[in-house]
């Protein structure tokens, strides 16, 4: 028989709570929380180990999901289950699960060919829906540089729509992610407003890596030198830009576009 746990005093709970609402938990503790089936599903088949489920028995039925042998299963109440719950529409479930780093030794035994580095973007909701656009467009690498959001915040979770758990992600130094992407041969594109070329007159018939910048500043000066081209995307309204996430879903499908979406 299940756990189960009715008090919100409970200490449990209030460390759940703590690990959804904190980064400096999230970090000191090396675990981070997801909340949803589908998203749950998603780090279940992508190699994530579940260490323990927070479920509302009110709502969903945990037979019918397949949860390692040794995950720790424990049932709440509605009350218990309003306070962890994140998002406001549910599916009654929270899981907690170990940060898990890549490497770059992994990444080099691996053949890649379109990388995103996502340069000092502040935005959890921006950052999940970068992930998304990066799983449909079939990035083989996501670089974070000029770090500004927990990448384990809930909210890139959730934006995501699980497939924060799908994508390559590593953290980088600006000099390091250089290094790798000179090493690898990549050609590497910086989004700029500045930039005098449009994104689909450039030929991207090699290893290509895109830089998309915080929502403020574009990207660093680092990359704007460090670039061996500026693109951008021409704007015929009155806006001067796009959203973050909107430019880079265009950038990377017109990279796939040029190959007929069989790289």
């Amino acid at each position: 028989m299940n756990k189960k746990i009715t008090s919100l005093d409970n200490k449990e709970i209030k460390d759940l709570i703590k690990l959804s609402n904190k980064s400096k938990i999230r970090r000191e503790s090396g675990f981070f929380v997801i909340e949803g089936q589908r998203e749950l599903e998603m780090a279940i088949n992508n190699g994530y180990e579940i260490d323990k489920i927070f479920y509302n028995e009110n709502i969903v039925d945990i037979n019918q999901i397949d949860f390692n042998p040794n995950t720790k299963i424990i049932a709440v109440n509605n009350d218990v289950y309003s306070k962890i719950s994140f998002r406001n529409s549910t599916e009654g479930i929270v899981g907690i699960t170990q940060i898990k780093k890549n490497s770059t030794t992994e990444i080099n035994e691996k053949k890649i060919n379109l990388v995103l580095i996502l340069d000092g973007i502040e935005k959890p909701g921006n950052i999940g829906a970068i992930l998304r656009s990066c799983d449909a467009s079939n990035v083989d690498l996501v670089i974070l540089t000029n770090e500004k959001c927990d990448i384990y915040n809930p909210n890139v979770i959730r934006s995501s729509v699980g497939t924060f758990f799908s994508n390559k992600i590593v953290s980088m130094e600006n000099e390091s992610a250089l290094n790798f992407l000179k090493n690898k041969g990549f050609k590497i594109y910086g989004t700029s407003l500045n930039a005098s070329k449009k994104y689909n007159s450039i030929s991207y018939n090699c290893s290509t890596a895109i830089i998309s910048g915080s929502e403020n500043n574009g990207i660093s000066e680092f990359w704007s030198k460090n670039s061996d081209e500026l693109i951008k995307i021409p704007m015929l309204g009155m806006a001067d830009s796009l959203n973050v996430s909107v430019s880079s879903a265009i950038c990377l499908f017109e990279v796939n576009r040029q190959f007929k979406f069989n790289r």
